[in-house]
């Protein structure tokens, strides 16, 4: 059996390959394009406020601690995976996908992901694992970089949830990496602040308009627009809302906005709190049940 330091150094060969993907120098180069563009748009005094400065910092700084802590997420997940094979769940054979387009077996893929993110963006969304969410809508200035500020808690529910929901699919591994590059650029896209609304395909395309309204900090918009990439998910369950031009403060109510040491504690903060206002209910179910036991 491989020592946790084997696992971390194989983990970080992998990340090394990773990081020399002519992919990730794509994204690099997607992102430095949208910030560009959004300079020359509004004017770099307006994109490059101090109050923007700031949240593009604590998002950076982030991104970099989620680097740090991806061999420990990346060993918990793999926990999550043996303890799945040992269910012994069957899956679809390779041999089905064998001959399909790559691009039809991609956007299968991408359909699958999606359906499995809105729900788990939905749990997200529900008391318990909203302090792991919450970090992801502290940003008041959202723009692509938004994008990476996530928990790395959150990175491990979305493996956690990939392989509780998609292993039995067994799509070819060609096919899930071109799905997650476009997955992935499209995720920045919708974060950028433009106001694209995408017309009459706005319930078949996740836009601008339709994720700024996800992140508005207003109460008609909480837990609205949960499907990262295919809107129709939330037209048919129930959480679609774009009611116009999303002219509203951005962020989330009583969650820092870009105090990087509160931010990556903030789940353990806000689950302390829970447990502490749960006692009291605990203490009385105690109470009542050994009521409820006749005395000798």
């Amino acid at each position: 059996m491989k020592s946790v330091g084997d696992y971390i150094i194989a983990r970080f060969d992998a990340w090394c390959r990773l990081a020399s993907d002519p992919s990730f120098y794509f994204v690099a180069a997607f992102l430095l394009i949208v910030l560009g563009c959004d300079v020359v748009r509004k004017g770099w005094r307006r994109s490059l406020s101090r109050r923007a400065i700031e949240s593009i910092a604590a998002t950076l700084a982030i991104f970099h601690i989620n680097i740090l802590l991806v061999p420990g997420i990346w060993l918990l997940s793999d926990y999550a995976k043996q303890a799945y094979d040992l269910l012994g769940i069957p899956s679809i054979p390779g041999s089905v996908w064998a001959g399909r387009p790559t691009w039809l077996l991609s956007f299968f893929g991408i359909l699958a992901a999606d359906f499995a993110n809105y729900w788990n963006h939905r749990l997200m969304h529900m008391k318990w694992l909203w302090p792991v969410h919450a970090i992801h809508h502290s940003d008041p200035v959202v723009n692509g970089l938004t994008t990476y500020r996530v928990h790395a808690l959150e990175n491990l529910v979305m493996l956690v949830s990939y392989t509780l929901l998609l292993s039995w699919i067994g799509l070819p591994s060609d096919a899930i990496g071109y799905g997650a590059l476009i997955v992935l650029f499209h995720n920045i896209y919708v974060h950028i602040d433009v106001d694209w609304g995408h017309g009459p395909l706005r319930l078949l395309i996740a836009s601008p308009r339709f994720h700024r309204w996800h992140h508005a900090d207003v109460p008609a918009a909480y837990g609205k627009n949960l499907a990262n990439v295919f809107p129709f998910f939330d037209w048919i369950f129930g959480t679609y809302r774009v009611p116009g031009t999303c002219n509203v403060p951005l962020g989330a109510t009583g969650v820092p906005r870009n105090d990087v040491l509160k931010l990556t504690l903030w789940p353990l903060i806000e689950w302390s709190r829970l447990a502490i206002r749960l006692l009291p209910t605990v203490r009385r179910q105690v109470v009542d049940d050994r009521g409820d036991i006749p005395a000798e």
